[in-house]
């Protein structure tokens, strides 16, 4: 039962169908039910626990990520151009990466470039994304737009002091954003 309905909308729906008759029992390794009023009220209780279970759970984990943000780590995988190190719990500056997301903020800056220019030269150059596929034209504005590369975090619509190395100066980041205004429709 835990995995069929993990939200009241699917509970709901196998409770229908076993009242239309579409389902007529379900047997499950730790648990098993028939077309009863009885079995009808037992599953309903599975898929009650099942909810709250679902429900705690992501309350814990957005508990942990806010902690982890107010002391200023990243909680989730660290973006292009830094590492996860699992022993700090922290993101740590990626030595081959992070010197190609540096041009990418510098060449952007200037102006003289668009985001498939950027693409094209950072492609040439070997960049690569976390899973080592090159990066998206998207990917390349979430990086240009991404408050982390001068150490600020920022989820869940709010803003954090990070702990981490900025891999650029807030100078260069704000003149990206100018010249990313300037450009866009």
């Amino acid at each position: 039962p835990d995995r069929l309905a993990r939200n009241s909308v699917d509970g709901g729906k196998v409770i229908y169908l076993v009242d239309t008759g579409v389902i007529t029992d379900l047997k499950f390794p730790t648990f098993w039910f028939d077309a009863t009023p009885q079995g009808k009220f037992m599953l309903s209780i599975a898929f009650g626990q099942s909810k709250y279970y679902v429900d705690n759970l992501s309350e814990n984990i957005k508990r942990s990520y806010r902690q982890k943000l107010k002391n200023g780590l990243w909680p989730q995988v660290a973006p292009v151009g830094y590492l996860n190190d699992k022993k700090n719990k922290s993101i740590v500056i990626d030595p081959e990466k992070a010197p190609l997301v540096r041009k990418v903020f510098e060449a952007y800056a200037t102006g003289n470039y668009t985001l498939s220019d950027v693409r094209k030269t950072m492609d040439d150059l070997g960049l690569k994304g976390n899973k080592g596929r090159e990066l998206a034209l998207s990917s390349y504005q979430y990086i240009l737009k991404n408050n982390i590369y001068h150490g600020i975090l920022y989820f869940g619509g709010e803003f954090y002091e990070g702990k981490h190395e900025p891999l650029i100066t807030k100078k260069l980041f704000d003149s990206v954003q100018e010249v990313m205004n300037r450009k866009s429709k």
